[in-house]
């Protein structure tokens, strides 16, 4: 007999109402003895108490997994926003090029006339109109967070 199953003798002090509820966990479970009862209700409290930690465990994970929902939810309406807008800009960006390219075609171009050489007055219109636009946007943007924003603070 291993000394962990090895028997010991202890001397315990319980009150006549916990003596009762033994002599019926005895009688009802069909144990051998006090010891058998005690041993019973030991081991019955630490199988039971894994299985409220697991419990615990799981419910805890569930509760991470809501908020990190809640916490990635406006991030991916934003990456949305982004990848809507970023097909937007590549398509017009395209569309773009192939103008472009027709032009220098059409005008037997053999030399680019850069910006970093000349600006033309239309051209410089157009870099403040969307100079404008980006800070028009910009704006809005800022606006929509700030809102966004606001309902959380006053809840504190």
């Amino acid at each position: 007999m291993s000394n962990e199953n090895k028997k010991q003798q202890k001397n315990l002090f319980l009150t006549e109402s916990t003596i009762k509820k033994i002599e019926q966990l005895k009688k009802d479970r069909k144990l051998s003895s006090h010891g058998a009862v005690i041993e019973y209700l030991v081991d019955s409290y630490f199988a039971n108490e894994s299985s409220q930690n697991q419990t615990l465990l799981t419910e805890i994970d569930a509760i991470m997994l809501q908020h990190l929902q809640r916490l990635l939810e406006p991030l991916t309406e934003d990456l949305k926003r982004v990848r809507v807008t970023s097909n937007v800009i590549d398509r017009n960006t395209q569309m773009m090029l192939e103008f472009w390219n027709h032009y220098f075609i059409m005008t037997d171009a053999k030399k680019l006339g850069s910006t970093d050489k000349f600006k033309t007055v239309p051209f410089e219109e157009a870099e403040e109109l969307i100079k404008g636009r980006i800070a028009h946007n910009r704006q809005k943007k800022i606006d929509r967070e700030t809102k966004r924003a606001l309902p959380d603070n006053q809840d504190s």
